[in-house]
């Protein structure tokens, strides 16, 4: 299209197998830019790489467009002693600004469709919460430190609430759950649904004190009557916790010691939660508060995560 750009004096042909190479090369160094920016990792290696093969392309295209051009009587000193008349300067810039509306239009809409996709892959769509996905993601990428909490919350008697009402109760049921759980999502905190009735909070910056008090508002929340579909609903759940600080702890580990936690309450009673404490498998039961049992704090021993 540059070449076209300029009027020869004389008629100019073009060689076919030359310009669709040089076509090709556009093409595929336009594929390889639009990869390099939207996909895989951005290391200086692999940058440096892309910009190496752009440049190729780009030589490859200018020098195989210009081969192309076939002189008459294929004479190639005529190029150089041919009068060219004024550039169309008009189409230059035309040609020029649709390119780059194209580039924009193309790239734009590439990157709206990969952040819809990883929302999409990344989101519970019945709560809007992040999912396993999310979590996996997130286990794969970080590290803990000894200030985190996770606080495996598990519902009782859900399945009840299944069999007796029926499906769509039961996502109600979760959906309004999520909604309320919500509400403990702040900059340090972050909740997933792992899936079912299983949700995970992780806390970054938590002290125990801090992570059994969250943990008791959340089951005070959570135990609250829910009105769905007309039908009233009770439902409880259990919390089972586990800190940053126990010996050897990564976020694969304190996940399965915050679930072995987490049946350690649904065994004493549920509606309650359990802390993991030192990584052989001791736990710290902490009864609710305001229940009116009268409970005594106590450790209970048995097989952890």
């Amino acid at each position: 299209m540059a070449v076209l750009v300029f009027h020869w004096d004389d008629n100019v042909r073009y060689d076919t197998t030359l310009t669709l190479i040089s076509l090709l090369a556009g093409i595929m160094t336009t594929f390889l830019i639009f990869h390099l920016a939207l996909f895989g990792n951005k290391s200086r290696l692999r940058l440096a790489g892309g910009g190496l093969l752009t440049m190729i392309g780009m030589a490859t295209m200018y020098i195989t467009g210009s081969e192309a051009a076939i002189a008459p009587d294929d004479n190639r000193a005529y190029f150089v002693h041919s009068v060219l008349r004024p550039v169309d300067l008009f189409l230059l810039f035309g040609v020029l600004a649709a390119m780059c509306l194209v580039f924009i239009v193309v790239w734009r809409a590439m990157r709206l469709q990969q952040l819809a996709l990883e929302k999409l892959a990344y989101t519970d769509p019945l709560t809007g919460l992040l999912n396993r996905n999310a979590w996996d993601r997130y286990a794969e990428k970080n590290t803990v430190n000894r200030n985190a909490a996770f606080l495996f919350l598990d519902l009782d008697e859900f399945k009840s609430v299944n069999d007796t009402l029926g499906h769509d109760i039961g996502d109600l049921l979760i959906l309004e759950v999520g909604q309320r759980l919500k509400a403990f999502q702040n900059k340090h905190r972050q909740i997933y649904r792992l899936g079912g009735d299983e949700f995970l909070l992780v806390a970054l910056q938590c002290s125990e004190a801090s992570a059994q008090k969250t943990a008791s508002d959340i089951l005070e929340t959570i135990k609250a009557p829910y009105h769905l579909a007309g039908k009233g609903v009770h439902v409880s759940g259990s919390i089972g916790i586990c800190l940053g600080s126990v010996p050897g702890s990564s976020c694969t580990t304190m996940l399965k010691n915050a679930d072995a936690a987490m049946y350690r309450a649904k065994l004493s009673g549920r509606n309650r939660f359990f802390t993991y404490r030192d990584g052989i498998s001791t736990f710290f039961f902490s009864p609710l508060r305001g229940t009116g049992k009268g409970l005594p704090k106590s450790i209970a021993k048995g097989r952890g995560a």
